[in-house]
């Protein structure tokens, strides 16, 4: 017994070493496309008329520097960018190293401008309706900590709620005196009007706003935040939603979703760079907010999302830069493509371990109307987390213990390597 254990870790340290030994040494793939300027690879993505079919996903993913021996299927937490926005946001960094004067600085307002232009444009509202944040966790918490709810006041939260816009909300509460109260929906819900009613039925009087995630990181599920919305607004009452993970996943259009505040990070489905996150407030709505923080440069008489509630002082500016060029690299594929390709993967991972693995269940509806990019499977009688650690150290393959095993691919995933994945999770 003594020696099949070391044997066992044995070879989980040469699996380690080798996979390290392959990460250490990995340069960009030797194609065409990926020694090509950024605007040319665009084009290259944006003119290919085959978007449907598996050669151009793996052109695709050939603009990412994921090495062979690696897959990610972490996206609900976080993507790598591809490689050109990375390298963007390195050139920003090396040249302010070079000189940090505030003529050159002055480059940054400039490229915000432009970002906030390409971020609003990409969600479907103005550009005044539209601030930078540092992720979804500031942009929620700007929201609870500027809203004037009182004594008497209630809040509608999913209980799948991520904490920033859960225990957020709650501790607020014990500080203003305001009631908060947890919606639960079926956990096998077969019906859009299963996750709508609970909200429905929760309203009373007293309800002041409606706050939810857009899509569980916890379970998958995805509300149908139109209707969601729209149940608020016949009621006067406001919404908001968590979208950390739709926001670059799904073809959004927050005008059509109808929310009135709406919240989320860059690195994660927009693949994106670090520390940036996105805050929309319906215009109507932006005095309804208070800033939480206010600073050098703050104008207690502007009338942008910005300019309000995102004032920060000092911070990373150079990785702004490159939120146009994320944009644009969405826009060169399409975001009803990427959508499609997006729960293409889950659907064909769903098929997959349902077909070849029996005794793994499903936390996430099968259903894609029911569901986005986020799949999550329960092993009974397994260790999720060291079946998560397994998956990495002997396969390459990056997910999250999240629910259950969390599986989020993206577009820089094939369906090889969801057969991969299948493979894997046969074996342990």
């Amino acid at each position: 017994m003594h020696n099949s254990i070391n044997n066992s870790e044995s070879k989980r340290r040469f699996l380690k070493q080798c996979l390290r030994g392959s990460l250490a040494s990995f340069t960009l793939p030797a194609l065409a496309e990926s020694s090509a300027k950024p605007h040319e690879i665009l084009e290259l993505l944006s003119r290919r008329e085959n978007k449907y079919e598996e050669s151009y996903w793996e052109m695709v993913k050939r603009q990412f520097t994921i090495p062979d021996a690696l897959i990610m299927v972490n996206a609900a937490n976080l993507c790598p960018s591809p490689y050109f926005v990375t390298e963007q946001v390195l050139t920003s960094q090396q040249k302010l190293e070079k000189d940090v004067s505030f003529q050159y600085r002055s480059v940054f307002s400039t490229e915000r401008e432009e970002a906030l232009k390409a971020l609003a444009d990409f969600v479907g509202v103005d550009k005044d309706e539209m601030g930078i944040t540092r992720n979804t966790t500031e942009s929620n918490n700007i929201i609870v900590h500027g809203l004037a709810l009182k004594k008497g006041d209630e809040v509608l939260l999913w209980d799948q709620n991520h904490p920033t816009n859960g225990i957020a909300w709650e501790q607020q509460a014990k500080r203003y005196g305001f009631s908060v109260k947890m919606i639960s929906v079926p956990t096998a819900p077969t019906s859009v009007d299963d996750l709508i009613q609970p909200f429905a039925d929760a309203i009373t009087p007293k309800t002041r706003l409606i706050s939810f995630s857009h899509i569980s990181n916890t379970s998958g599920i995805a509300l149908p935040a139109k209707e969601i919305c729209a149940l608020a607004r016949e009621k006067n009452i406001l919404s908001m939603v968590d979208g950390a993970q739709s926001l670059g996943a799904l073809d959004l259009d927050l005008k059509e979703m109808g929310c009135d505040f709406y919240s989320s990070s860059t690195h994660k489905w927009l693949m994106g760079p670090l520390e940036n996150g996105i805050l929309y407030v319906k215009k109507d709505k932006l005095t309804h907010v208070y800033p939480a923080v206010i600073g050098a440069g703050w104008n207690p008489e502007s009338n942008t999302v910005d300019e309000k509630l995102c004032v920060l002082g000092q911070r990373n500016e150079t990785t702004a830069s490159a939120l146009g060029s994320i944009v644009d690299f969405h826009h060169s594929i399409g975001k009803p493509q990427i959508e499609a390709r997006i729960k293409a993967l889950n659907a064909y991972l769903k098929a997959q371990v349902k077909e070849k693995i029996h005794a793994v269940k499903f936390v996430t509806p099968l259903s894609a109307e029911l569901s986005g990019g986020v799949t999550i499977l329960s092993m009974p009688g397994k260790d999720q987390t060291a079946v998560f650690q397994k998956l990495y150290d002997v396969h390459g393959i990056a997910c999250a213990p999240t629910g259950g095993l969390r599986l989020s691919p993206h577009i820089y995933n094939t369906m090889a390597d969801i057969d991969k994945i299948v493979e894997a999770l046969e074996e342990v």
